[in-house]
């Protein structure tokens, strides 16, 4: 082969690394998907909705007008109260409350001991001693309200107070805890303010590798060195969730819940149900963000409550976060819609989503359906490029473009899945470009290469033809009286079954090679191989006026080179002692007129014969195994052919044919035919035929008789067959008008 046949899997090449690397989705594959949807909810972001979720901002203005950060607990408390009053649901902190308020009375008080003047005084020191603890202050307020604390989980080990949770779970499927992420440390809020929340949530955010919010974890857990930590927590707007509907158990569903099943990166956490809200997951618990960007209209600045404005309609029923948009405190994160957006807004989105039940989606199936449509558009074009260049060939890949773009895109506005546009695309192109390239080089196949590839199936004479001809390469045929042969192994599944892959190929190869040479030897076509038949055909598309004669002593050939296929089985068996039984094959032969020529489509097409003496053909092979002889003729054959030894068999109506066959068994040559003891069987089974057909059953059977006393003949089975038979007709009324048709039952 030369190099110019070599490069023309180049793009086969291309496309099975596309494939290898899609599988294998390294880092820089995992951000081309990511920006690629992005891009489509640019195009199309979740639209806002009024819902019972709103935002209270420590905003500029409010610390304009009540100090820097952080502020008095008082002042959250105050805050609080303020929010119960205009009837919120539950209230969620997206700050952490890690330390105590250094504007409490003792904390103060600790401070100014270092002044003498202070010192001094006992009875101020006294005074300020028994004023409240802000934090017991913001304590005993968050114990008459649904609210929820944030703590935070990092990986520096230090677990500084480990966090008590206020809910239980329930699991199905799997253990969720194996694909929830960990931490090893942790940062609670004070035990006076956790004790008197009703939820504990974690703040953490999850960044992709580019720095953008798209997924929200819902669980997070703490590693506590076991292998899977029984400590799982919720995220701050889960736990904001579970607290607004007064719940108290979380349900998570995980792969292998009810026959579900467990997919690659998908693998794990399916759903997760809080009261009465059902949130479907990633594998490792996490929300795919729809993404409506900034909306101000979330917002209520906290200087607004406290001034007393009219802001119930915004709070009442609602669920709300606090949190913070100005930039100092550090609280901006990035996500596909905007470049900073205040973290608390994540949250919020978070929980909008999962009151509306409009969740993004990327079901585990995803990736191995991308990877099968790119294998399948890939494929298609790297062998079409070749044969029908790239301009016939660019419409394809400009569907197929199109398709791998349009289709993400309806996924996503209609059933909101994610769907890659970006890699599969890539690849198409890749794909195109380099098979264009290379057909661009590639020239048209000489003469020497449609022989050399078309003599393996097809005849000499036919292969000088295409040569010469190259347009009989294209759509059509003729009718034309044609000699049909189908040959196949009998038992060829019991046979299969006792060897390995590579055994039963070895085993069909040698024995279709010298079958495939006697019937090319003998100026027949191989039309087909099915696995261990042959299909070939006399007289086209070369005229031979002796295809009767060559199709018949092809078959008496190929009988001859089974016995020695068997031999040569024989001889490995005394070899390696394994046991190869001997193999035994049925033939069926018939004539008449076919339709033969190039049958197919404009992309493939094969030179075949169609007709009703090609399926006669077909029925009359696999009646040799009822008749019990190795080949089975049609009547149109044996009349052109008197030279042949032919032995009457029935007559019979196959399945699929209306009008009745006389069939007849090829016992050999015209030397055969010459034989004494032919002629007398011959004899014989006329009489016998003749006494049959006029149901004259006793002299019948005792021609099968006689006919058992022919030792040359094995007649067993036909004997046999028509005792049956005939013990069944004795019984029955046929009348005068019977045919002495059979009509088959069996291919």
């Amino acid at each position: 082969m030369t190099i110019r046949n070599y490069i023309k899997f180049t793009p086969l090449v291309f496309l099975a690394l596309s494939i290898l690397i899609g599988i294998w989705n390294p880092s820089p594959i995992q951000r081309l998907k990511l920006l690629g949807f992005d891009q489509i909810q640019r195009l199309e972001p979740r639209p806002y909705q009024k819902l019972p979720v709103r935002i209270v901002d420590i905003d500029e203005k409010s610390l304009e007008a009540l100090g820097q950060w952080p502020w008095p607990r008082t002042v959250i408390a105050e805050l609080l109260s303020k929010l119960h009053k205009g009837g919120a649901a539950a209230v969620a902190f997206d700050i952490l409350f890690a330390e105590p308020d250094r504007t409490s009375p003792t904390t103060i008080l600790k401070q100014w001991k270092r002044f003498e003047s202070v010192s001094k005084n006992p009875k101020l020191s006294d005074l300020i001693s028994k004023l409240p603890d802000h934090d017991e202050v913001l304590a005993s307020t968050l114990k008459r309200l649904p609210t929820v604390l944030g703590i935070m989980f990092d990986n520096s080990g230090d677990v500084r107070g480990r966090p008590n949770p206020k809910w239980s779970y329930a699991k199905q499927g799997d253990d969720p805890r194996r694909f929830i992420p960990s931490y090893s440390g942790v940062v609670k809020a004070l035990d006076v303010l956790s004790s008197s929340t009703s939820g504990l949530g974690s703040i953490n955010s999850s960044l992709d590798s580019d720095g953008i919010i798209r997924r929200v974890p819902l669980f997070v857990r703490l590693n506590s060195g076991e292998k899977f930590s029984k400590e799982i927590f919720p995220t701050l707007s889960v736990e904001a969730l579970r607290v607004a509907q007064r719940a108290s158990t979380y349900l998570l569903r995980s792969s292998g819940a009810s026959g579900d099943e467990s997919f690659g990166e998908n693998t794990g956490l399916q759903q997760i149900r809080v009261g009465r809200i059902k949130v479907p997951t990633s594998g490792s618990g996490q929300l795919w963000l729809h993404d409506t960007g900034h909306i101000p209209e979330r917002y209520v600045s906290a200087i607004d409550v406290f001034q007393s404005k009219p802001i119930s309609e915004k709070i009442r029923g609602h669920i709300v976060l606090i949190g913070t948009s100005a930039a100092g405190l550090k609280d901006i994160r990035s996500t596909p819609m905007e470049a900073a957006i205040a973290g608390v807004e994540v949250h919020a989105m978070a929980i909008e989503q999962m009151i509306l039940g409009q969740h993004l989606e990327r079901p585990a199936w995803m990736p191995g359906a991308e990877i099968l449509w790119l294998f399948f558009l890939g494929a298609m074009l790297s062998f079409l490029i070749p044969r029908y260049g790239a301009f016939k060939c660019a419409f394809i890949a400009l569907l197929g473009l199109t398709v791998s773009v349009l289709t993400p895109w309806f996924a996503y506005t209609e059933y909101k899945l994610l769907v890659d546009p970006v890699y599969p695309s890539l690849v198409i192109i890749l794909i195109y470009l380099t098979g264009s390239f290379i057909a661009f080089l590639r020239t048209e196949s000489e003469k020497k290469y449609v022989r050399g590839a078309f003599s393996r199936y097809l005849s000499p004479d036919l292969v000088e033809k295409l040569a010469e001809e190259p347009d009989l390469l294209k759509l059509g045929g003729e009718t034309k009286e044609m000699t049909i042969m189908f040959s196949d192994i009998r038992g060829f599944t019991q046979i299969s079954e006792s060897m390995s892959a590579t055994e039963l190929t070895n085993f069909i190869n040698e024995y279709l090679t010298p079958m495939t040479d006697i019937i090319l030897k003998h100026r027949g076509t191989i039309d087909k191989y099915m696995g261990d038949a042959i299909m070939a055909f006399w007289n086209a598309p070369i005229d031979n006026p002796k295809h009767r004669e060559e199709a018949a002593t092809a078959a008496l050939a190929m009988m001859k080179g089974l016995k020695d296929f068997n031999d040569s089985l024989e001889e490995k068996s005394a070899l390696d002692g394994k046991i190869r039984p001997p193999v035994s094959i049925g033939i069926g032969i018939n004539t008449g007129s076919c339709c033969v020529g190039n049958m197919g489509s404009d992309q493939r097409f094969d030179y075949s014969v169609l007709g009703d003496t090609a399926n006669v053909a077909s029925r009359l092979e696999g009646q040799s195994k009822t008749y019990g002889v190795p080949i089975v003729v049609g009547e149109e054959t044996v009349n052109s052919a008197p030279e042949f030894a032919w032995f009457e068999l029935d007559l019979i109506r196959v399945i699929g044919k209306d009008e009745p066959v006389r069939i007849f068994s090829l016992v050999g040559d015209d030397s055969v035919k010459t034989e004494a003891w032919f002629s007398h069987a011959s004899e014989l089974n006329t009489t016998f035929l003749d006494y049959y057909r006029r149901q004259k059953w006793d002299e019948a059977t005792a021609f099968l008789t006689k006919l058992e006393g022919v030792p040359e003949l094995d007649l067993s089975k036909l004997i046999s067959l028509y005792r049956d038979r005939i013990s069944v007709y004795r019984e029955q009324e046929l009348g005068p008008n019977w045919d002495g048709v059979y009509a088959a039952t069996s291919k």
